[in-house]
């Protein structure tokens, strides 16, 4: 039976997996959204390459042929490339183990590195010629390309005389990579006029062009009408770029395959041998898998199924003869788990920006399958949103310590968002089954981020418009900047509005000639004194496919002059052309999050539900929603207890943090739980506001309403100087609205109030700078501390930790001070943090006007350079 309301299903709905953690690790909170109704690319299979010239046939024995693959393989592997030996009378070479292959009941294809070198320009096996004038490209001479396509059909032929039908066969080997070795260069048009006039002579499907990349340029000749029905299988190889260009022919009704990629084992290590390292080498082998899954292709083929780089040892550099390694469990995660099955739409939602992977949908429609790739060293609790009810699952774990470990998972509840537990450092299948149909939200909706980079203006003119670039697709290289094409300020800069810590690019999609990085990537900026200035954050690595988002860091720490406006943001790209599709651009003080909702209200809507669960959204907007309920309690089940929610002024709910139109029966607001962030991106009046904090001593406070001081709590405005900081009691009991103060307290407290409730995007008040949003502590700012009860304002350092300062707390920005400690002064005598009934000697006395005091009276409050107070009787 299913859990009804909103409450209990996020309270009830966890799934408790026991896995390996690091004892150490942090957990994090993030969410992956499962869409079964946007699909993709169907998953045909995985496998390797049995032989080689380099390793040559019977380098694998049929036990380990058979723990690759075929069903009930340790690998489960259904795909396999083999190699055609140079020559009809080496063919036999290639039986053996090709019959070994169609026993097991697998795909094989079947590849050329050459043909009969007399066939080509230069008469060598090799795809690159040297000779006195220079290196000339070999290529295979038209006049023999009837000859060429019968000598394919010849080896189809031979092996189907003995008991091996071919599944497919291709026509060569990395077609547009010239090397000293068996080989033979064919362009676009070259291999396109053979497949076109002599495909037919081949009884085999042709598989082409196994470029060294996934190009465009093979991808578009092949896609032409009169090629596109010679041959079956678009395939190309990952060591260069994955394009998109063979998703037309996938359209068209031909798949896509990755058919060699090879990553060796720290290759730049010198002697002793080179030894398997986790963290670089299994990740770097999954995310290259997961990364062509989400480019579309419909296999994946691994290079040599058997060497100390690849899924079953060969006994050097480490690994162990015939026993599977590590990246041989990974692949066999997905072999195992998602042939057959249809990769589906998956939204990952993770501040950390770290977690990755896919998911695919079962043929039956049944269960769902995902891919989590923790590359961190952090564990994560995993809400996943599925698009049925599920109350029985699976989890299979490889770690740096387990090799293949698979548990049940134990689902309390009948739910639609199990929270699953997902190690550090591991590579993790989840599968879970479907229990009942999941109505379909008709509420949708899209997140909101208050600052965009279109709300900051341009200080010139001539800026240009180019800084615009939320929805924008544009080029990222060498000779085209993003935002403008300045590199100094002559033509203004975009002058930002706060004092922002963050440049947030949601990535919508993005595409390279090359590699998916910006190298020496580099930020023109205004500093905080208003002269122009440049950071280089050198590389920057991109995910290759899906949305992702790319930050940059702004805060004082990483630019320690500040940062008031932004010119441009250059790379030295030649070869990696990247081209990017943006969603919203914008500035950010910390991580804060808004969303908003249209359709019809649902209470079961994902999104709904993944801003309930995440601290870091502020404010959530009802008010383009219809069927909007009157009672519905957000705050009672939101992770961030000081979220806002707009609903139209028609709508009459009086629950907590509920704004109707402009109007709040109730804010309440805390400064006490984890989540506590405060964003108020439209005003508002609320009949009774209330702020609600522990507190334990001195601490510095702010609120976005005025506010009555409760009794037991004193309350100082501050004003600086040079030297120190005075502090003069509130004798009105009342606290102004977005004014910092200085508190003093012991115990819990509420703060009420009244009457008009903002949030300034300039909250800097005479140098005294108001927190909402979580951040550090800038560079050269004041924070409060207190010593042996005694508080003032220590100066942030360069290169010091950088401690948080959490919300409705403030700092002093005090730009003429540079003593490391300012202390504080009390105009009154009714803060005495400490008395003193000697005089110290070798210790200067003040008044509390700060005059400095020689001979002091008694019973008169005097104050010490550390900021002590002292009376003498």
């Amino acid at each position: 039976m299913k859990t009804k309301g909103l409450l209990f299903r996020i309270l009830f709905t966890s799934v408790i997996l026991l896995v390996c953690c690091f004892a150490k690790a942090q957990v994090k909170n993030a969410t992956v959204t499962i869409n079964s109704d946007t699909t993709y690319q169907k998953i045909t299979g995985f496998g390797g390459f049995v032989c080689s010239p380099q390793f040559g046939y019977n380098f694998m024995s049929a036990d380990e042929i058979k723990k690759v693959w075929g069903n009930g393989s340790e690998a489960g592997c259904n795909i396999m490339r083999l190699f055609i030996p140079d020559g009809e009378t080496n063919w036999s070479q290639s039986l053996a183990t090709a019959q070994l292959a169609k026993s097991l009941g697998i795909i094989v294809f079947a590849s050329p590195w050459t043909m009969p070198p007399q066939w080509k320009t230069y008469n060598s096996e090799n795809s690159l010629y040297t000779d006195n004038s220079g290196t000339h490209n070999n290529y295979l001479q038209e006049a023999h390309y009837a000859d060429y396509a019968n000598y394919l059909n010849d080896y189809v032929v031979y092996l189907r005389q003995n008991g091996v039908e071919l599944d497919a066969i291709s026509i060569q080997n990395e077609p547009d990579m010239g090397v000293n070795y068996q080989g033979c260069i064919w362009t676009p048009a070259q291999l396109t006029t053979f497949i076109k006039n002599y495909g037919s002579l081949i009884s085999c499907p042709i598989i082409a062009p196994e470029s060294i990349g996934m190009t465009d340029d093979f991808a578009n000749a092949l896609s032409a009408d009169d090629v596109i029905d010679n041959f079956s299988i678009y395939a190309g190889h990952q060591y260069g770029a994955i394009q998109s260009g063979f998703q037309q022919l996938q359209a068209k009704g031909k798949e896509a395959w990755m058919t060699e990629y090879l990553l060796n084992w720290n290759s730049d290590a010198t002697v002793p041998a080179r030894n398997f390292d986790w963290q670089e080498d299994a990740f770097s082998f999954a995310t290259s898998l997961n990364t062509a899954l989400l480019a579309n292709v419909n296999a994946w083929i691994y290079y040599s199924a058997k060497r100390f780089y690849s899924l079953i040892g060969d006994g050097t550099e480490g690994t162990v003869n015939g026993v599977m390694t590590k990246r041989g469990y990974i692949l066999s995660q997905y072999a195992k788990n998602t042939i057959g099955s249809t990769r589906i739409k998956t939204e990952w939602k993770d501040d950390s920006n770290v977690l990755q992977g896919s998911s695919f949908i079962s043929q039956t429609g049944d269960s769902v399958i995902v891919m989590v790739i923790n590359s961190s060293n952090d564990a994560y609790s995993l809400t996943v949103d599925l698009p049925f009810y599920t109350k029985a699952g699976k989890s299979i774990l490889t770690t740096s310590s387990v090799d293949w470990s698979d548990s049940d998972l134990v689902i309390d509840e009948e739910t639609y968002r199990p929270a699953v537990n997902i190690s550090a450092s591991s590579m993790t299948t989840l599968i879970f089954t479907k229990s009942s149909d999941r109505p379909v939200s008709q509420m949708t909706g899209t997140p909101v981020y208050y600052n965009p980079i279109e709300q900051q203006m341009p200080t010139n003119a001539n800026f240009g418009s180019s800084w615009q670039l939320s929805g924008k697709t544009v080029t990222f290289d060498h000779s085209n900047n993003l935002i403008s094409s300045n590199t100094n300020a002559n033509n203004g800069y975009l002058k930002l509005n706060g004092n922002y810590n963050r440049l947030v690019f949601n990535i919508k999609n993005i595409t390279s000639a090359s590699t998916y990085t910006s190298g020496t990537t580099t930020l023109y900026y205004i500093n905080g004194a208003g002269n122009f200035n440049s950071y280089n954050y050198g590389t920057i690595t991109f995910v290759q496919n899906g949305s992702s988002q790319w930050a940059l860091d702004i805060s004082n720490q990483v630019l320690t002059d500040g940062c008031t406006g932004i010119i441009g943001i250059s790379n030295s790209n030649y070869t990696s052309i990247l081209t990017i599709q943006f969603g919203d651009v914008y500035f950010a003080f910390g991580n804060e999050k808004g969303y908003t909702f249209n359709g019809d209200y649902s209470e079961d809507d994902s999104n709904l539900l993944d801003c309930l669960e995440d601290n870091s959204y502020t404010s959530l907007d009802f008010t383009e929603a219809t069927g909007v309920p009157s009672d519905e309690n957000w705050q009672a089940n939101a992770a961030n207890k000081n979220c806002l929610y707009y609903v139209a002024s028609d709508v009459s709910n009086n629950n907590a943090n509920v704004i109707s139109g402009s109007y709040c029966n109730s804010l309440v607001l805390t400064g006490d739980d984890e989540g506590n962030n405060f964003y108020a991106p439209v005003s508002f009046t609320s009949a009774a506001a209330s702020f609600n904090h522990t507190f334990n001593g001195y601490e510095m406070l702010v609120l976005p309403f005025e506010a009555t001081i409760p009794d037991g709590v004193k309350a100082y405005t501050l004003q600086y100087s040079a030297s120190d900081v005075t502090c003069t009691l509130i004798s009105g009991n009342i606290i102004p609205a977005n004014t910092p103060v200085l508190v003093n307290a012991t115990g819990t407290y509420t703060f009420t109030g009244s009457g008009d409730v903002s949030m300034p995007e300039a909250t800097q008040e005479d140098s005294l700078q108001s927190v909402y949003i979580a951040q550090n502590a800038p560079i050269g700012s004041y924070i409060l501390s207190t010593d042996n009860n005694t508080p003032s304002f220590n100066r942030i350092a360069a290169g010091s930790s950088y401690p948080t300062i959490m919300p409705f707390n403030a700092y002093l920005v005090a730009a003429v001070a540079s003593a490391s400690q300012l202390p504080i002064i009390f105009t009154d005598g009714t803060a005495i943090p400490l008395i003193v009934f000697e005089k110290e000697k070798d210790n200067t006395l003040y008044d509390l006007m700060g005059h400095r005091i020689i001979h002091p009276q008694k019973n008169v409050v005097y104050i010490y350079q550390d900021g002590r107070k002292v009376i003498f009787f």
